[in-house]
């Protein structure tokens, strides 16, 4: 668990360090303050015990001729005073100290999961492709908040906790070394013992949660996601239950694993009880029944013991939560070592302030000698694929299902790299250093649009904050997607909601949103990957109007499985076994290509 700590501090920035040693300070000086106070109550309870100590050559006797009062009533009650505001100044330092550490553990917890929500934004198309949307979600919103809940803000605590068992401790040590030993010693080796034996069962039941908060996150995204699917095969039950299933095993973790760092709290009690009790007849043995001797000590004692036992409870509790919640770390820690080791300056999924930079082909986009397998795969899925595009063309990439056509759109699109071979734009390698200005001009329409519940301005310029949207940009963009006089009939215009993924629109209105969004980047290469595929025949045919529109000012790349939509292509590459098998008009390739003609005679 030490290395766990140790090791999550290491993550931190330089920033968040320095602020926890400057914390540091403070939980010394909370700790002086409160031995302070709990030190001042000795000469006012012995004070108490025997006015004539004012009488006699003491210490506090001369406090009290310095004092120039002459009553030892009003001495009395100024000294108490005194330790009055003692007190309350180290209860409002140890407030403020609590406060900070809180703010501390909290903000690093945020700065976590907006460190792995950065990470994982920054990630390659494999990455994405070969994970879980819910994984992720879960990592950013779950467990980083675990990491913050259960280890940062418990491990603050502990901290400060320990600092101040440690300097107490030595306190009443030198007040009477024999009761300190043997006081700290029985707590220590209780709460020892204690979390020794509870300790197998938090770290198992810490598991637990996080399988099955997965569990729930998964079966969420699913439900929802898939609502349509879920009404009409009338799935509710079986989601139901496994919801609630997985919510048994989930709230019985956490309740095992929340009773488990308070239960001690009981023991503990009787220990105390027991242990002032026994102090009581130590010390009168010891002073033989003197209470003038007895109450001083026994006050400074029965007052460290109250500042002493909720520390020990909270270090416990603090190791009982770190314990419970090692999973959570356990989870993100890779993605944290490895987000500390990105590089801005070279990732070319950097979003710096620059101006916005485009790589626009003049002539003609290559593929040379392309190969590439995925990872854990033998079979290559694109092989020695070459292919020459010229611009302000339509061009067509048709292909039977697995013939290499979704990962030659990747490529072309600069999502995944070759392992052989190059994409070139006009004889220039596409590499990490100008991706970005490639990607900034090509136009995606995939066959599932992604709409957010934003409006139709917002869907059109994705991932714009409203302040930033170009609404004459918009109002353009919507024009040549043919959507110009449906957005005008709408009460509200541009500023419509779409409703969650676009609810309330039609398939083919979401597709022209789509269309929309990629000429609103200024994008001069459009590609459409099955993008009319799952519409209906008009509502293609009126899709393929709009792009036909300016076919003549843009490079449109259009990939189908249905070759009616290919039809007006100027050229076709057809796909097959990962290479170019032909090339041609479509009327070429129905003469030429046997296999091409079987497919547009069953589509």
């Amino acid at each position: 668990m030490i290395k766990i700590i140790i090791d999550l501090f290491s993550l931190l920035t330089p920033s968040q360090r320095k602020r926890f040693y400057l914390l540091q300070i403070l939980v010394i000086l909370m700790v002086l303050l409160q031995i302070a106070g709990v030190a001042s109550i000795v000469p006012f309870m012995a004070l108490i015990a025997d006015l004539n100590q004012l009488q006699q050559d003491t210490f506090i006797a001369q406090v009290y001729a310095a004092s120039g009062l002459n009553s030892e009533s009003q001495f009395v009650f100024w000294l108490g005073l005194s330790v009055l505001i003692m007190l309350f100044l180290a209860s409002i330092i140890s407030m403020y100290t609590t406060w900070k550490i809180s703010i501390f553990a909290n903000k690093v917890g945020v700065e976590i999961s907006d460190r792995l929500y950065t990470y994982y934004l920054k990630q390659d198309w494999l990455f994405h492709v070969s994970g879980s949307s819910a994984q992720l979600t879960k990592q950013i919103a779950t467990e980083s908040l675990r990491v913050n809940q259960g280890i940062l803000l418990p491990f603050m605590h502990l901290n400060a906790n320990v600092v101040f068992v440690i300097f107490m401790s030595i306190s009443i040590f030198i007040f009477d070394p024999i009761v300190a030993t043997v006081g700290v010693v029985i707590f220590a080796l209780s709460y020892y013992f204690i979390f020794k034996f509870v300790s197998r069962i938090l770290l198992n039941n810490g598991r637990s949660i996080s399988e099955m908060y997965e569990k729930r996150f998964r079966l969420m995204n699913e439900g929802f996601g898939g609502i349509k699917d879920v009404l009409l095969l009338g799935r509710h039950s079986e989601f139901i239950n496994r919801f609630f299933r997985t919510g048994v095993v989930f709230a019985y973790s956490q309740g095992v694993n929340s009773a488990l760092g308070h239960a001690p709290r009981y023991f503990m009690e009787l220990i105390a009880f027991g242990s002032m009790i026994s102090l009581v007849l130590y010390l009168f043995t010891s002073y033989d029944a003197d209470l003038s001797l007895i109450l001083p000590i026994l006050s400074v004692y029965a007052i460290a013991g109250i500042k002493l036992m909720p520390a020990f409870q909270q270090i416990y509790n603090s190791l009982a939560t770190i314990r419970g919640n090692i999973s959570a770390y356990e989870a993100i820690h890779q993605d944290l070592v490895n987000s500390s080791e990105i590089k801005p300056a070279t990732n070319k999924f950097n979003t710096s302030k620059k101006e916005r930079s485009y790589l626009s082909p003049k002539k003609q986009i290559s593929l040379e000698n392309i190969s590439f397998r995925y990872p854990g795969k033998e079979e290559l899925v694109l092989n020695k694929m070459n292919m020459s595009i010229p611009v302000k063309q339509v061009i067509g990439i048709v292909g039977p299902s697995g013939s290499g056509k979704s990962t030659l759109v990747d490529i072309l699109l600069g999502l995944i790299e070759p392992q052989k071979g190059f994409l070139k734009i006009d004889g220039k390698v596409i590499n990490n250093q100008n991706c970005r200005s490639w990607q900034n001009s090509i136009g995606f329409v995939a066959q599932a649009i992604f709409l957010s519940e934003g409006t139709i301005a917002e869907n059109v310029a994705f991932g714009l904050a409203k302040n930033k949207i170009n609404f004459n940009q918009v109002e353009n963009a919507l024009k040549l997607a043919n959507l110009e006089e449906f957005v005008t009939g709408l009460k509200n215009g541009v500023h419509t909601k779409v409703g969650e993924r676009g609810v309330q629109l039609s398939g083919g209105q979401r597709q022209r949103i789509g269309i929309a969004r990629a000429l609103y980047h200024r994008a001069e290469v459009l590609v459409f990957d099955e993008a009319t595929s799952s519409l209906d025949g008009i509502t293609e045919k009126m899709i393929m109007e709009a792009v036909h529109k300016f076919s003549d000012e843009k490079t449109i790349i259009m990939i189908a499985h249905r070759l009616k939509t290919v039809e007006k292509c100027d050229q076709i590459f057809f796909i097959d076994e990962g290479k170019v098998a032909d090339r041609g008009t479509f009327k070429e390739l129905i003469e030429k290509n046997e296999k091409f003609k079987n497919m547009a005679n069953h589509t």
